[in-house]
């Protein structure tokens, strides 16, 4: 669904990453995972046409074996931060990436407002940013993101600023929306994080960077079913990444 080939970015005489390569498949998802620093959020942000433009870039990205010009209509993003507009309601910030693409406000709307049980947010459509708490916030911010129902998400921390039962909600819900297929879509997901948790919870595959310069150090597929994945049938996977993770700031 997904390539990138050969990414590298500099800050100045610093190279953020080096010669990074990757494909991803369809139905599918992968996470990035490596220590602060190593460049993760800037491979999504590439990938997304936010980069900050005094990086410099080289490298390529396929999507369906054509190339990718960032930004692209079949990518939607979600920064670390919830970049909610102030002056906008909660359902209008959800509604929005759905009215850049070109649904008609009361359709797109309606789409998102459905989805509000689901997040924890009904009774808030009305509200705006400020008046709610930090996860809530976030939680809008991923809801604008998924309901665009794209064929690649990006999302940076998604889930980092909620509590835990909010967390692993929306974690559910993100599976249970990948394994929808009711509208015959395929859909890749590619999202950092730092929860090793989180990751092998929900990842099909695991992706390890180094520190800076970030380079691929480890591509880890995660074979066992979710349904069938325990705490016990975790651990080893757990102390792997772990170790990587120790050995990749070194």
């Amino acid at each position: 669904m997904l390539e990138l080939r050969h990414l590298t970015i500099h800050a100045g005489a610093a190279t953020l990453v080096d010669d990074l390569s990757f494909a991803l498949a369809a139905d599918s998802v992968t996470c990035l995972i490596g220590p602060s620093g190593c460049g993760k959020s800037s491979v999504v942000k590439w990938l997304s046409g936010v980069l900050s433009p005094e990086l410099s870039v080289k490298g390529e990205a396929h999507l369906a074996g054509q190339p990718l010009a960032p930004p692209d209509r079949a990518i939607a993003y979600q920064p670390q931060e919830d970049s909610l507009f102030p002056w906008l309601t909660i359902l209008e910030n959800a509604s929005l990436g759905l009215e850049v693409r070109g649904e008609p406000r009361a359709l797109a709307r309606r789409r998102a407002a459905e989805h509000f049980p689901a997040f924890g947010l009904a009774g808030h459509e009305d509200a705006f940013p400020h008046q709610l708490s930090g996860g809530m916030r976030q939680r809008a911010a991923f809801l604008r993101t998924i309901v665009q129902d794209t064929p690649v998400i990006l999302l940076d921390e998604p889930f980092s600023a909620l509590d835990a039962v909010t967390r692993l909600t929306l974690q559910d819900w993100l599976i249970a929306r990948l394994d929808d297929r009711g509208d015959g879509q395929s859909r890749t997901v590619l999202m950092v994080t730092h929860d090793l948790f989180e990751a092998t919870r929900i990842a099909d595959r695991i992706l390890v960077l180094s520190s800076r310069p970030g380079r691929l150090v480890a591509d880890i597929p995660l074979t066992t079913p979710r349904v069938d994945r325990t705490e016990a049938t975790l651990a080893p996977t757990r102390a792997t990444l772990k170790s990587l993770l120790l050995e990749a700031t070194q």
